[in-house]
C-alpha cells in the first residue's frame, strides 16, 4: 500500500511536469542585473527601481568571437550541448572575446515553441557571429534545473559556456530576438534579415507534434486504476453496492411473490 502511494505520487509529478513545461516563460532579466538588484533591495527596498534603472544603463556587453556561428540552427542533445558550453578557464571576463551561443529550449509538442521556431530559424543569417542551437527540453531535462528552465520556449545567451541572459519578452519574433542579442552583445542584425518560407520547415519544427507520449498514457492509466481501487475502499462505494444488492433482493422477492400468486 505504501509503495503504491509513493509510486502514485511519482507519476503525478511526471504528469505535472508534462503539463506545465509548455507555457509562456516567466520574464527574467539579465542574470547579473537580477542578482545586483536583489542584493540592493534587501538593504533598502525603496531604492529598487533606481538600482534596476542604473544596472540597465551600465549593462556590460559580452565580446563574441567573429564568424563563430553556423549557416543554420544546430539541433543538439544533452551530450552535444555540454561540449558546446565547455568553459575555457583562461577566459574570466566578458571583455575577453569568446564563443557566444544562443540556446533555444523547446518542446516539439508545445504550440508556443512552434510559434517561435521560424523566427529562431532565421537568426543564423541575421547573426553569423553567434551560434544558434536548440535542444528539446522535454527529452533532455539535465539543463532545465541548472538554468532555471520552468517553461518553453526559453532562450538563453551563453558566453564562454557561462549564462549571460534570458530572453525577456512574451512574444517571439525575429525583431525582438535581434533586439535581445544586440542589447547584450552590441552586435546588430544583418540588413534585410527576414523570416522566409524555408524557416517554417526547420531545423526547429513549426508544427506541434501530435504523436502519443506512451509514458504519459501509462501514467494516466495507472492513476485511473489507483483511483478506482481507492474508490472501492470508500464508504460511498460500500453504500452503492449495498443499495444495488438491496434493490436486487427486493426485485427477486417481488418476482417470487408474483409467481406464487
Amino acid at each position: 500500500m505504501a509503495f503504491s502511494a509513493h509510486f502514485f505520487t511519482f507519476l503525478a509529478i511526471i504528469i505535472t511536469s508534462h503539463l506545465t513545461l509548455c507555457q509562456e516563460p516567466e520574464v527574467v532579466e539579465d542574470i547579473s542585473s537580477n542578482l545586483t538588484s536583489f542584493t540592493n533591495s534587501t538593504h533598502n527596498a525603496t531604492l529598487t527601481n533606481t538600482t534596476e534603472s542604473s544596472s540597465n544603463k551600465t549593462l556590460k556587453l559580452v565580446q563574441c568571437l567573429p564568424d563563430f556561428g553556423a549557416p543554420e540552427v544546430q539541433l543538439v542533445n544533452d551530450t552535444e550541448l555540454i561540449k558546446l558550453l565547455f568553459t575555457q578557464s583562461n577566459i574570466t571576463s566578458r571583455d575577453t572575446p569568446a564563443g557566444c551561443i544562443l540556446v533555444l529550449f523547446y518542446s516539439k509538442y508545445c504550440p508556443f515553441s512552434s510559434m517561435a521556431a521560424p523566427h529562431f530559424n532565421a537568426l543564423p543569417r541575421a547573426f553569423p557571429d553567434i551560434k544558434m542551437v536548440a535542444i528539446n527540453a522535454l527529452a533532455y531535462r539535465l539543463f532545465n534545473t541548472q538554468n532555471g528552465i520552468v517553461g518553453v520556449p526559453t532562450l538563453m545567451l551563453f558566453h564562454n559556456g557561462r549564462p549571460v541572459a534570458k530572453f525577456n519578452e512574451s512574444e517571439y519574433t525575429l525583431e525582438l530576438f535581434s533586439k535581445f542579442l544586440a542589447k547584450h552583445t552590441g552586435i546588430a542584425a544583418a540588413e534585410k534579415s527576414i523570416v522566409t518560407s524555408a524557416d517554417f520547415k526547420g531545423p526547429v519544427t513549426s508544427v506541434p507534434a501530435r504523436e502519443f507520449d506512451i509514458f504519459l498514457i501509462i501514467s494516466w492509466v495507472f492513476i485511473a486504476l489507483c483511483g478506482a481501487y481507492y474508490f472501492t475502499k470508500s464508504k460511498c462505494w460500500g453504500w452503492i453496492v449495498e443499495t444495488i444488492q438491496s434493490n436486487w433482493r427486493e426485485s427477486e422477492a417481488h418476482a417470487q411473490h408474483e409467481h406464487a400468486d
